[in-house]
């Protein structure tokens, strides 16, 4: 007794025991903040890669609807079957202008032969009469396929191409094409103050030839980033690409770098989407009581309802792509096509049930009616 007596008023044993009491509990506390910071970086990595998916889809969609439209324009397929560049290039020009008055919003359209060959753009007409086929590897598609496609792709330049081929008694005179380069995804992503960067696989180098100037990132990839600064270039440059492939979620530079893999329409690999966080954006996040990814990305309740509605109606109500984009473009038409446009649509509709078209119109109006409610 007497001995535990001195022993436990001996200064440096007290101060030793405390010591390893503390180390003990720094060394749990460090584990536990440690799965929480995994647990956190996963569940925010999921959530930014549910957010960038659906707004690649919005991008694929919308490019769509507007190729399938201007594929159902009868002056632009006789321009095409007369080899008619010049009126070409007037029709879709003057489209492309109709829809920027009536939705604000800019579409870079082309046509091209059957032979791949560019035959019109909206945005630039130079490039009329040069070769794609070596450029477009995608465009093989159409060989075996009548289906339109819109994907990611890799072109003379990365971005996402809606392509719909034009027949004619059943002859193909070429495509109808709309691209966009990840500006509305981008856009998106910068209001909620997240870095995104858009990487290429640097093996396309001499098929991307409006991309040979953009910077190489290590020997991996090029950045298609139009905007970028000195600082975006070195936290990329100082990325460990085989870990962040692996772990898809590393901490560099003083920042914390989420990786999705970019995969195009035939889902092979072709680059990568970087998302860059800063410490202070996680630690808010971790500290979150939300626990939907509407704290972060902002995908409101009422978002995810109507992503869930459009799936339903892709998958439930129209027969096929091009009937459900019809409807949708109805407002945007020009007037010189609504003729047109109406015959069309009467054709398509006619060969649904009256069952099949109430559907159509309730999930409509249950749309607008619900949006703004849901808490």
């Amino acid at each position: 007794m007497e001995r535990w007596v001195g022993l436990l008023s001996n200064k440096r044993v007290i101060a030793s025991v405390f010591l390893v009491i503390m180390s003990i509990l720094g060394i749990v506390l460090w584990q536990l903040e440690q799965k929480v910071t995994s647990q956190t970086l996963e569940r925010l990595s999921d959530q930014l890669s549910l957010a960038l998916n659906n707004q690649l889809e919005k991008e694929r969609s919308n490019a769509l609807r507007y190729a399938l439209i201007l594929s159902q324009n009868t002056a632009l397929s006789d321009a095409l079957e007369q080899d008619d560049e010049d009126k070409g290039f007037k029709i879709l020009s003057k489209g492309m202008e109709s829809i920027k008055v009536h939705t604000d919003s800019l579409i870079r359209s082309q046509v091209i032969t059957s032979d791949y060959v560019i035959f019109a753009r909206s945005w630039d007409n130079s490039y009329a009469g040069m070769p794609l086929e070596f450029h477009r590897p995608d465009l093989l598609y159409f060989q075996t396929h009548k289906n339109p496609r819109s994907a990611i792709e890799v072109g003379r330049k990365l971005g996402v191409k809606a392509t719909v081929p034009v027949y004619h008694d059943e002859k193909m005179l070429g495509f109808v094409e709309v691209v966009s380069f990840f500006e509305s995804t981008q856009e998106y992503f910068d209001r909620l103050g997240i870095d995104l960067y858009v990487l290429m696989d640097a093996r396309f180098y001499e098929t991307a030839v409006f991309m040979q100037e953009n910077p190489a990132i290590g020997k991996e990839y090029i950045l298609a980033n139009p905007k970028y600064t000195q600082s975006d270039l070195k936290l990329l440059n100082k990325i460990d690409f085989k870990t962040l492939k692996h772990t898809h979620v590393i901490y560099s530079g003083g920042r914390y770098l989420f990786f999705e893999p970019m995969k195009n329409g035939e889902g092979e690999t072709i680059g990568a989407f970087v998302f860059s966080l800063s410490p202070k954006q996680i630690n808010a996040y971790a500290h979150s009581d939300e626990e939907d990814i509407a704290f972060l990305i902002h995908l409101s309740r009422n978002e995810l309802y109507d992503v869930m509605v459009k799936k339903s109606l892709d998958n439930g109500l129209f027969q096929s792509v091009y009937d459900k984009e019809l409807l949708y473009l109805k407002d945007t038409v020009a007037p010189e096509d609504r003729e047109l446009f109406l015959q069309e649509a009467h054709e398509r509709l006619d060969s649904y049930s009256k069952e099949e078209l109430i559907g159509i119109m309730l999930n409509y109006k249950v749309t607008k009616e619900i949006k703004g409610e849901i808490k």
